[in-house]
């Protein structure tokens, strides 16, 4: 019998980590959610203030909750955040997983750690696990670095998740909910047409993560929608949607911004080890996650 938190969900006052906390209560699971940057509570889950830079107090945090699964989600994620403090990127989302991934091994716990499409240079699109990571940001690579700490721990699982998408549980806006408040107030709104992903909804992420968290697998596995969707494509979707077919959508290449680092052109995900492995679970289309989340089936 565990004697601890079922599960410990790191980064958990995040966009993600909301949508990890309010799933995992309503299963019914003792959660512990670890939040670097907020305080106050998530769905009636204490936020506990931990510092993943220090690495002595994550692991007495982790030693205090004893959790039998956990989700790490924490991360710099902003690829400007990353490219402006590469120090930090390197202690938050390498080195403390790579804590979280040693802590996990020697109390037995299971740890999913949340990656990203963007460890591949988007050069090819359709990306399977046995691909090779060659990543065009400082965020992308300290992901791909921290994924190998976390395979070198046996029975742990790593899951690379496309672009997410969904209405803000967080404190800070998300480009879905600022994207619509473009299109009702008639702001013009610009999308790239030739940057591909499989967009996910926050919700079946979530669902997905506490899923493997419990299922007999261990390694990589790539977790995305069922459509391979540009931003463009997102939009406009979106848009008819809401019935603003008139929204003010700009139409732009991604070789028009000059951004320091290069946008990658295609990292959508195949995601047929996940279909097999999980062969019931509900991966809804965009307009059907669209329609969920409208009636409070998925929020």
């Amino acid at each position: 019998m565990h004697d601890g938190t079922d599960l410990l969900v790191t980064g958990a006052s995040g966009h993600l980590g909301s949508y990890l906390v309010r799933e995992a209560v309503a299963q019914g699971l003792a959660v512990a959610a670890w939040s670097g940057v907020s305080r106050g509570h998530r769905f009636g889950v204490p936020l506990i203030p931990v510092d993943l830079v220090d690495q002595d107090q994550v692991t007495h945090a982790f030693r205090v909750c004893k959790p039998a699964f956990i989700i790490h989600a924490a991360a710099v994620a902003s690829v400007a955040a990353c490219r402006s403090n590469p120090a930090q990127v390197e202690r938050i989302n390498v080195q403390a997983t790579r804590r979280l991934a040693e802590l996990a091994a020697q109390s037995g716990a299971r740890l999913v750690f949340v990656s990203t499409d963007l460890v591949f240079d988007g050069a090819t699109g359709n990306y399977g696990e046995n691909d090779s990571p060659n990543s065009l940001s400082i965020y992308g690579r300290s992901k791909a670095e921290a994924e190998g700490y976390v395979l070198e721990a046996s029975g742990q699982v790593v899951a690379r998740l496309s672009l997410l998408y969904g209405p803000c549980l967080a404190v800070r806006p998300h480009f879905f909910d600022e994207q619509i408040a473009s299109f009702r107030s008639g702001k013009p709104v610009l999308l790239f047409k030739d940057e591909w992903r499989t967009p996910l909804s926050f919700v079946t992420a979530a669902r997905a993560l506490l899923d493997l968290a419990r299922a007999d697998f261990a390694g990589i596995i790539h977790v995305g929608g069922q459509e391979r969707l540009s931003r463009l494509e997102m939009g406009q979707r979106l848009a008819k949607y809401l019935g603003l077919e008139n929204a003010r959508i700009i139409e732009a290449s991604r070789d028009s911004m000059r951004d320091q680092e290069p946008r990658p052109r295609d990292t959508s995900l195949d995601c047929s080890r996940w279909r097999s492995l999980r062969p019931n679970f509900p991966r809804p289309t965009f307009e059907q996650a669209l329609v969920e989340m409208h009636t409070g089936k998925m929020g």
